[in-house]
């Protein structure tokens, strides 16, 4: 049965007797002094409230081996991640051979055989496979439900885009219909996924102690700030042949092959410009916060558009956090679709925007369009009135028709054949509550930058997709294992800490 070992107030004497004992005793000071950063980051990083929220993933059982400290585990995890170690087995050696790290995590060094020390039951350094069954229990892989590892081989696409190009957005039934049925059963919460247990516990243990110390923002009054990241896999996309099909060169057989990650694949990374095999995460970050700190992370195909991620990531955060009050959510033009407006609407969030590009733009400076007093359309040299069509209620917008006598003016290249769109007041896109291009408006679009700050630490500061992984579900934790880094170095940014209030002993040589 799984339970809390020893206190925070407890491992913080376990590591200043044992860091006491193995280096200053000894005149290694050098050691403590270098590595200091990561004693300072964890020291005051209370993460024992973990064990009550993953209690019911482990047998409740009394009898057989105790299971490991997952307080421990998970404080090894977030030092690996700080360190930059990129694989768990690399970890555990550094564990075992520096015992410095071996006491920050909470366990007894290899050259120790005691596991008591000081009153403290402590756990040895576990093992590799230990490691690994602490991060499935994470994500709860027993639950969870998992694709077969047989799939057809999926090749990359060939057609290169434009530079800047996105992914092409997904017809507008889609979204209308996805948003619909959200806002139709908007009692009933989504399926949980993969990372819905790691997404409690950030919340727990990293969102809700910032949120009262005023790290994120005013809860009732709450700015947020969405995007999506691409996370290639180190899983091949060949797969490999199960099928007894015997092929002459130049030959290929459409078996099922065996997968890695199977859930992984082809999406398109706009700012590479190139196709990538993996998945996409899509982060919601406090846009009020100075540090760029998230507060809910999705995994998700790569092929998914963002505008359909949106939709669901939208309800999961408004549903994991209902002490909060959202005002604001800002995102790309990615998200520029009228229905996810709506949805925003819904629940009662002032959306922040960008425009399509792709998307039809009414403008009164069309080259063949000007409007009379009465804001009626009408040809800008011709002078011929447009013929009003009707009005568009899903898309929020009046069609309108050329005249007949365009096909015989001579004036202009009008011809009764075009069309022209106006918006309608009610159209959620143009007319927004917060316009666009305002002060305000472009004052809160420009704190969507936190994402991209947040999406860069993962990569570069915590070395996530370095990190030597081939499934989807070790990339979730390892990516969540840098969430937890980011509040951690946000707690310890803001009450820093010198080596001597810690160890008042080696006060003199500070001096």
């Amino acid at each position: 049965m799984l339970s809390i070992k020893y206190s925070h107030t407890q491992y913080q004497d376990f590591v200043h007797s044992l860091l006491s004992k193995f280096y200053l005793d000894t005149h290694q000071h050098v050691t403590v002094f270098t590595n200091f950063p990561y004693i300072a980051k964890l020291w005051n990083a209370d993460l024992s409230a973990i064990v009550p929220l993953i209690q019911t993933y482990y047998s409740s059982s009394t009898q057989g081996a105790p299971p490991k400290d997952a307080v421990a585990m998970l404080r090894s995890l977030i030092l690996m991640a700080f360190k930059g170690v990129t694989s768990i087995p690399a970890w555990v050696v550094t564990l075992r051979s520096e015992p410095f790290f071996a006491i920050l995590s909470g366990f007894v060094p290899a050259c120790l055989g005691s596991s008591r020390i000081d009153g403290i039951s402590a756990d040895p350094i576990p093992g590799v496979g230990t490691f690994y069954d602490f991060m499935d229990r994470l994500i709860r892989k027993d639950r969870a439900l998992h694709k077969s590892n047989l799939l057809r081989f999926r090749r990359k696409p060939k057609s290169k885009r434009k530079k800047n190009q996105k992914m092409d957005s997904p017809s507008t039934t889609l979204s209308e219909r996805l948003v619909k049925r959200v806002i139709k059963y908007s009692n009933a919460k989504l399926p949980d996924s993969i990372e819905a247990s790691l997404n409690l516990i950030l919340k727990e243990l990293f969102v809700l102690p910032s949120l009262k110390s005023g790290l994120l923002g005013d809860p009732q009054k709450f700015n947020i700030a969405g995007d999506g990241t691409c996370m290639p896999t180190h899983a091949s996309h060949y797969g490999k042949k199960v099928c007894d099909c015997i092929l002459k060169p130049g030959e290929f057989c459409n078996c099922k092959r065996k997968f890695t990650d199977p859930s992984a694949t082809w999406g398109w990374d706009s700012y590479n410009e190139r196709y990538f095999y993996g998945h996409t995460f899509h982060v919601f970050t406090a846009a009020e916060s100075f540090y760029s700190l998230p507060i809910h992370i999705k995994c998700v195909t790569a092929k998914r558009h963002d505008s359909v991620t949106g939709i669901f990531a939208l309800k999961e955060v408004v549903d994991l956090y209902p002490q909060i009050k959202f005002f604001t959510a800002a995102f790309d033009s990615a998200y520029d679709s009228t229905h996810f407006y709506l949805l925003n609407k819904f629940y009662n969030i002032y959306p922040v925007i960008a425009l399509n590009g792709r998307s039809l733009v009414p403008s009164s400076n069309d080259s063949l369009i000007k409007f009379d007093n009465y804001g009626i359309p009408q040809g800008k040299l011709c002078g011929h009135k447009l013929r009003n069509w009707g009005l568009m209620k899903k898309s929020y917008r009046r069609k309108w028709l050329f005249p007949v006598q365009c096909d015989s003016c001579q004036k202009c290249e009008a011809s009764s054949n075009k069309t022209f769109y106006t918006p309608t007041s009610d159209n959620p896109r143009y007319f927004g509550p917060i316009l666009r291009n305002t002060k305000q408006w472009k004052k809160l679009y420009k704190r969507r930058t936190t994402t991209e700050r947040f999406n860069d630490r993962l990569k570069l500061d915590f070395k996530v997709k370095q990190a030597v992984i081939y499934s989807r579900e070790r990339r979730v934790v390892r990516t969540f294992i840098a969430a937890f880094c980011c509040y951690i170095d946000a707690w310890s940014n803001k009450k820093p800490l010198e080596i001597t209030d810690i160890f008042a002993g080696i006060r003199k040589l500070v001096a």
